[in-house]
């Protein structure tokens, strides 16, 4: 009895789960588990979403590269497009360079950059200056840039050759007489100042003898008073745009009164009158800040006593790129253009 009693209390204290029990116990896990495998399901959507728009960000971000090289290329595929990317280009690391060389290393080198761009463009001291590792590798990039594009004006002869011939040519019927005089002086002045530079920048690099700088130098052989007297050449042609800015608002202000006559006569003007004024305005404004970007620095260089007053690469630079960027905006704006 003793044995059976300890069975059967056995067999009441152990029961053997049925299958109900085992399937409710398996039901309230998976229904635990559900808001788990629902949030790693989202989680793995939000993270497939986000690697879709990461990677049409990236693609959209190459498409602009793209157009970005294509149009820079389509720039630097003229002339003047070239020749306005590198003044831009140069202008803005002049800035780069100037506040680079607020440092106290490199102050002293900024007045050594400023002497050696108004100097003639010799290589060793530009070459002696970087490899002791003087020269800040913003202000060294600008050198190597002016010295492309000096490279460059050498070629700059033929159109001024051109333009000056067109003018010898006489005045055009309906042309102004002052302002194609004021044309004339103008482009003799920077004829005169780009064959001066180029016959100094060939002397610096062997091309040209020193005997015949000397012959048009008072017996110097050296290039400093030809460069000085290029730059002012410069000067008097960059004069000139004041002298024609003057007279064009002259006639300007004439032709507006003549109008302004006719309107109080009762006499029907073109629709379209003021809007024409307010572009010729915006081009003869355009034109006179240009004309007053380019002036301090012609003066700076033009002088034989140490330039302006607080001259720096920071102020070359701004003069440089106010002057600059009306055309190159224009010439950037082009490229959109099919």
């Amino acid at each position: 009895m003793a044995d059976e009693s300890i069975v059967d209390l056995s067999c009441d204290e152990n029961p053997v789960p049925d299958e109900s029990a085992n399937d409710s116990i398996i039901d309230s896990v998976e229904k635990a588990g559900a808001p788990i495998v629902e949030a790693a399901e989202k989680v793995a959507e939000r993270v497939a979403a986000k690697a879709v728009v990461v990677s049409d960000d990236a693609l959209s971000a190459a498409q602009r590269i793209d157009r970005l090289i294509l149009r820079v290329n389509k720039l630097l595929a003229s002339p003047s497009g070239l020749s306005s990317f590198l003044s831009t280009f140069n202008y803005t690391l002049y800035i780069l360079a100037y506040l680079q060389t607020k440092t106290p290393s490199a102050s002293a080198y900024a007045r050594k950059l400023l002497a050696l761009l108004k100097s003639s463009p010799v290589k060793p001291p530009t070459t002696t200056l970087i490899a002791n590792g003087a020269t800040p590798s913003l202000a060294a990039l600008a050198v190597l840039i002016s010295r492309t594009r000096t490279t460059l004006r050498l070629f700059g002869l033929f159109p001024l050759y051109a333009w000056l011939r067109t003018l010898l040519a006489g005045p055009k019927s309906d042309a102004d007489p002052v302002l194609h005089r004021i044309a004339l002086l103008q482009a003799s002045s920077y004829f005169t100042y780009q064959a001066l530079e180029n016959v100094s920048v060939l002397a610096d690099h062997g091309v040209v003898s020193k005997s015949f700088i000397a012959r048009i130098n008072r017996g110097e052989p050296t290039t400093a008073r030809v460069y000085l007297w290029a730059y002012r050449a410069w000067l008097a042609g960059v004069s000139c745009d004041f002298l024609r800015l003057g007279r064009e608002a002259h006639l300007e202000t004439n032709r507006r009164y003549i109008r302004s006559k006719m309107r109080e006569d009762g006499r029907e003007l073109a629709t379209y009158q003021d809007e024409e004024d307010q572009k010729v305005d915006a081009k003869w404004w355009t034109d006179f800040m240009i004309a007053s970007a380019w002036l301090p620095m012609a003066l700076h260089f033009s002088s034989g006593k140490g330039g302006l007053p607080g001259w720096n690469l920071g102020w070359m630079g701004m003069c440089g790129l106010v002057a600059g960027s009306p055309r190159m905006s224009g010439l950037w704006a082009s490229t959109l253009q099919s």
